[in-house]
């Protein structure tokens, strides 16, 4: 890499300048590896507690303390790795645009915006996991428990064929959990663990469906059957709608998309012609506002495409 490509555009001799401007940028790199490595075990209890309180649903702190759950969605380890990475590129690039100092006070938000981001999109990630491994695996419960087998013993076989997953992560703490003692001196039944899995799950469609065998662990074995037969049955005729509504309604994504390749061609065509008259006009302050406003009626297509075209069904 060259070295003059990483100083500031305020530096008067590039040819050595370039020194002066990495020492203090790689002095500041250096102390927070420092730092992080020092205290790495202080900030990962950190981001574990935080994480806990983040995937944390409303309702869930009546939940009995023995049966707190916090699902796997990322790993404090790897969320701290993750900031320490994001919060030096991030520096990186802010003190290649201006002074050091204001890349290291914009760098906390940004790297705070990038990681709520990540955190959104690991979430819906993993819920979109277990929604599409729920109708295999209450289907194959329903086939256990119809032979005979207690709920129990069914979904030990159940899990056991499956292979590493959120769901199995959910179910085998479900597992874990039955017998365990509780506040009120019991020990925690079925229903009990079935109830607390319900309130923490970030899957409405799999709260959806322990909501259903709640109700049914408490119900004759014949009844249990005939509820996970018609939970499956829902979700496959919930599967068919879905497919044909994203179906339906991907026409409108692809439009949205049109629309805003359309605007972004316009906008690149008058940057390319009208180069100097487009520069001026959006360097002015109120050409700041018009930009900001231009960017958004550009990106709006899109959005509405995407917001349009997604198709949800959670009902049975």
């Amino acid at each position: 890499m060259d070295p003059t490509s990483i100083i500031t555009p305020h530096t008067t001799h590039p040819e050595t300048a370039w020194l002066a401007d990495l020492t203090p940028l790689a002095a500041t790199i250096a102390a927070i590896l420092i730092v992080t490595f020092l205290m790495q075990s202080r900030l990962g209890s950190a981001l574990d507690a935080w994480l806990a309180r983040r995937f944390t649903p409303p309702g869930a702190d009546i939940v009995d303390p023995a049966l707190r759950w916090r699902p796997p969605v990322i790993a404090a380890s790897r969320l701290l790795a993750v900031c320490v990475i994001a919060a030096l590129v991030i520096l990186v690039i802010l003190s290649r645009v201006g002074p050091l100092l204001v890349a290291v006070v914009l760098a906390g938000p940004a790297t705070a915006l990038l990681v709520w981001a990540l955190l959104w999109f690991e979430e819906q990630r993993y819920v979109a996991r277990i929604d599409a491994a729920l109708p295999a695996f209450v289907g194959r419960l329903e086939a256990q428990v119809r032979t005979g087998s207690g709920l129990q013993p069914a979904i030990e076989k159940v899990i056991a064929d499956m292979p590493a997953s959120p769901l199995k992560a959910e179910w085998s703490w479900f597992l874990e959990r039955l017998g365990q003692p509780i506040a009120n001196g019991l020990l925690a039944t079925a229903a009990t663990v079935c109830a607390a899995l319900r309130a923490q799950t970030p899957s409405r469609r799999h709260a959806t469906f322990l909501g259903h065998l709640e109700i049914a662990i408490e119900q004759p074995h014949a009844a249990l059957v005939q509820r996970i037969r018609a939970a499956y049955e829902a979700m496959q005729a919930s599967d068919r709608r879905v497919s044909m509504l994203t179906t339906e309604l991907s026409q409108m994504r692809n439009t949205g998309i049109a629309l805003f390749l359309i605007n972004v061609g316009i906008t690149l065509y008058l940057f390319v012609v009208q180069n100097e008259r487009f520069l001026t006009a959006y360097r002015s302050e109120i050409g700041v506002i018009v930009g900001a406003v231009l960017a958004l009626v550009v990106s709006l297509p899109l959005i509405g495409g995407y917001l349009l075209g997604r198709a949800e069904d959670v009902t049975y």
